[in-house]
């Protein structure tokens, strides 16, 4: 694949000023077993075509490299001395700064200690060319899978353990003593200024020392407090049980607000989308008088109806009688009142209408009498929302992204690690799992909250899956990838990259070619959001066969621009404009 072919993530360079990425040299530290001189004969495994242990770890130490390199910005080179010596029980690695700098040139707070790295990269200079940056010592006692993809089925990951300790040694580490809560040379470190204690409400710098040892067993009282990790974290994690569900919110014509009211759902309707719906509440009138809020003959009021939320009693007639005759007054959901003040019930229906079989294609809740009465004495007028409220999530507390705090203190692991219990696993756990993410997840934004210069990356890392959960109801059925939900012609997975949506066939995105002074462009809309898609241009001459094009000799980004926060848009030209030419965007999921 050209390096034109890196996707809406991968591509970020494109269309940016030229930004000065971090290399990183490997150099054996001798250690007590052999390491990365190791002359021990090896077949080639997962990619990695070296045929020596040594040169096989060097291989994988450079892709762990290669991948930090893509995200941190640096003009010095970052010195890595790695050894590979017995270490204790399953430990399988552990890495540190070299030594710690504070009061440098552009550094962000005085008085403040930043690992040597980061200290080199903000300072424009390597302020300790004498030293290496950091140091790893390996478990020569592990055996490591040093393929370049993500096999865990015979052993641990190498490349993923490398960038986890690579991760430490550029700041992801606190040089607070846990025994006595004392600073590193009395001087408070960048990583440990933002430790934060939710029971206590203070950050490590605002507690005594006796304090921060109580804090850093306090289990998910301890968290982080930095606004870029959190922010990313709040998107990233998974809910916790019970943390996601539909509330419905009214707004009076007064502009008194009612919040979460109580409701059922109907058995008969579909569920309220997880994108939600709002609107004006509308009360029918079905032309009987006293009782035409039943809707049990055909709604008059059609018009005020159509588009809006419909309101109706129980009473007389089927509930899905109710809601079928509020649909075919153009209602986008409808709801029903109790006319007793007994307990709320969940309505039934037969899907029977004056003798025929009908379809209830939109929504419908069952509220109180009580309720219903307060919304109908204050219609018109009355605006109700349906939405998601999104509470805890998985390895927060309190919106913020918990430390690894158990009780009594882990030596290595405490504090300097997320917490074990987020979900998705994290690269910076205290142990390296499956499925971890190679774009360094929420590594990068502590990274990035302690003063590093980053190549930023979408937040959140959307999914499919986690996209399909946002937009389709559970009980929603055309949601897998190749299905066209709304008809229009795009599948799910194009409506996905391109940022449109599912069930509405008037958000469809394509690609489109626009000419500018009769020169032809290709301009794209896309979401910005995806970190499981990439996408490439290919061209052709004759439409017999597409040749993928290459950046800067093919094609040309001309402009990238935000439209919003999810999707944006890039226009690309052709180097050179031959008479006759097709171009295509394949768009395809990375391996996951």
């Amino acid at each position: 694949m050209s390096d034109f072919m890196k996707g809406v993530v991968g591509a970020l360079a494109l269309g940016f000023p030229a930004v000065q990425a971090a290399e990183f040299v490997f150099i054996d530290g001798a250690g007590a077993a052999p390491g990365l001189n190791d002359t021990t004969v090896v077949a080639p495994v997962g990619g990695n075509m070296a045929t020596t242990l040594g040169a096989q770890r060097m291989a994988a130490l450079e892709k762990a490299g290669e991948i930090w390199g893509r995200y941190l910005v640096s003009s010095v080179p970052i010195r890595v001395s790695v050894k590979f010596d017995p270490l204790p029980g399953d430990a399988l690695a552990s890495a540190g700064p070299v030594t710690l700098e504070s009061n440098f040139t552009n550094a962000p707070q005085s008085g403040m200690l930043y690992s040597v790295a980061q200290a080199n990269s903000l300072a424009g200079t390597d302020l300790r060319p004498g030293l290496n940056d950091i140091t790893v010592t390996v478990n020569s006692n592990q055996a490591f899978y040093l393929g370049f993809n993500q096999d865990f089925e015979s052993a641990t990951n190498f490349i993923d353990t490398m960038l986890h300790e690579l991760g430490h040694g550029l700041g992801f580490s606190s040089y607070v003593n846990e025994s006595t809560g004392s600073y590193n040379s009395n001087t408070p470190d960048v990583f440990s200024s933002l430790i934060y204690d939710i029971g206590m409400g203070k950050r490590w710098t605002e507690l005594t020392a006796a304090q921060r040892v109580t804090s850093a067993t306090s289990g998910t009282n301890l968290a982080w407090d930095g606004a870029f990790s959190n922010g990313a974290a709040n998107q990233l994690l998974g809910l916790a049980a019970g943390g996601s569900r539909m509330v419905v919110d009214a707004v009076l014509p007064d502009l008194t607000p009612l919040e979460d009211l109580l409701y059922t759902t109907v058995d008969f309707s579909p569920r309220v989308p997880a994108k939600g719906i709002s609107g004006l509440l509308v009360v029918t009138d079905d032309g009987s008088g006293a009782t035409s809020t039943l809707a049990c003959q055909d709604i008059v009021n059609g018009a005020e109806v159509a588009g809006n939320i419909a309101f109706v009693r129980r009473g007389t007639c089927n509930f899905d009688d109710k809601v079928f005759r509020a649909q075919e007054a153009g209602a986008v959901a409808v709801v029903i009142a109790n006319n007793v003040t007994d307990s709320l019930i969940s309505p039934a229906g037969d899907g029977i209408v004056e003798g025929v079989l009908v379809d209830i294609a939109i929504p419908a809740i069952f509220i109180s009498k009580a309720d219903g009465d307060v919304l109908e004495a204050a219609s018109p007028g009355v605006r109700l929302d349906f939405a998601q409220r999104l509470g805890a999530r998985v390895g927060s507390t309190s919106g913020r992204l918990n430390l690894f705090a158990p009780n009594p203190v882990q030596v290595g692991s405490s504090v300097s690690h997320w917490t074990n219990s987020a979900s998705p696993n994290l690269l910076m756990e205290p142990s390296i799992n499956v499925n971890l993410d190679r774009r360094l997840d929420l590594t990068l934004t502590l990274l990035k909250d302690i003063g590093w210069e980053v190549v930023d990356i979408p937040i959140p890392h959307e999914s499919y899956a986690t996209w399909a959960e946002r937009v389709f109801d559970v009980s929603e059925t055309m949601t897998a990838e190749g299905d066209d939900a709304d008809g229009d012609g795009a599948t799910n997975i194009e409506e996905y990259f391109f940022g449109s949506l599912p069930d509405d066939a008037g958000s469809r995105r394509f690609p489109e070619v626009v000419l500018e002074g009769g020169v032809p462009r290709l301009e794209l809309v896309v979401s910005s959001l995806p970190a499981d898609m990439f996408f490439g241009i290919e061209l052709s001459e004759t439409l017999d066969g597409f040749d993928d094009a290459v950046a800067n000799v093919d094609v040309r980004l001309e402009s990238r621009e935000s439209i919003d926060d999810e999707t944006e848009r890039m226009v690309f030209s052709l180097v050179e404009v031959p008479e006759k030419r097709f171009a295509r965007v394949r768009i395809e999921k990375k391996d996951p």
